[in-house]
C-alpha cells in the first residue's frame, strides 16, 4: 500500500475512531450528563422552595404563638371586668356593702365622702374619700374583706398613721374608687 494512502488510512480510520468517541462522548452529555443536571437543578429548585415554604410556616407559626400569647393576656386583663364594671349602677348598693364591711371589720369613727367623677374614656371612676380608725388587723380584715365585694374597687390614696402609745390603733385615709359605664 503507498504511503500515500496509508496515512489516509490511518487518518481515515483516527477519524472514524475519534468520531465514534464523540458520539459516545455526545450520547453520555446528552442522554447521561444534561438528565443529570437537569435533575440536579430541579431538585435544588425544590429544596429551595421547601425551605421558604418552611420558613414562612415558621414565621406563620411565632405569629399564631404570638396571637395566642396576646389573647391569653388580654383574656387574663378582660376576666374581672363584669366586676369592675358592672351593669348595676347603682351606687347606694356599694356604699351599703362599703358601710357593712367598714362595721362588719369592727373599723371605728368613719366617714365616707364622694368625691367628682373622672371621665376614662367609656367609663368613669367614681372614687370615694374614707376616713375611719380601728387596729391594724381590723384594718387588714376591712381591705380582705373589700376584695370580696361584688363590685371591684381600687385603691388610689392610702394613708395609714399609728396613734401615739401602745393602743396598737390606726387611723386611716383612703381613697377608694369603683368604675361605671356612661353613655357618650
Amino acid at each position: 500500500m503507498p504511503l500515500k494512502h496509508q496515512m489516509l488510512s490511518v487518518s481515515r480510520s483516527t477519524w472514524i475512531a475519534i468520531g465514534g468517541f464523540a458520539a459516545l462522548i455526545g450520547g453520555f452529555v446528552v442522554f447521561g450528563l444534561v438528565p443529570h443536571l437537569m435533575t440536579t437543578m430541579r431538585l435544588e429548585r425544590e429544596i429551595r422552595e421547601y425551605r421558604a415554604q418552611m420558613e414562612q410556616s415558621e414565621q406563620q407559626s411565632n405569629e399564631v404563638r404570638e396571637l395566642s400569647n396576646q389573647a391569653i393576656h388580654m383574656a387574663k386583663e378582660v376576666r374581672n371586668y363584669p366586676r369592675l364594671v358592672p351593669g348595676n349602677k347603682d351606687l347606694g348598693l356599694f356604699l351599703g356593702q362599703l358601710s357593712h364591711e367598714l362595721d362588719a371589720a369592727g373599723m371605728t369613727d368613719t366617714t365616707v365622702r364622694n368625691l367628682p367623677p373622672t371621665v376614662l374614656g367609656k367609663t368613669s371612676q367614681l372614687p370615694f374619700e374614707i376616713h375611719s380608725s380601728g387596729s391594724y388587723e381590723q384594718f387588714h380584715d376591712f381591705l380582705q374583706r373589700v376584695e370580696n365585694l361584688p363590685r371591684m374597687s381600687s385603691i388610689s390614696k392610702l394613708e395609714v398613721k399609728a396613734d401615739d402609745g401602745m393602743s396598737g390603733k390606726v387611723t386611716v385615709d383612703m381613697t377608694l374608687s369603683i368604675y361605671s359605664t356612661h353613655e357618650n
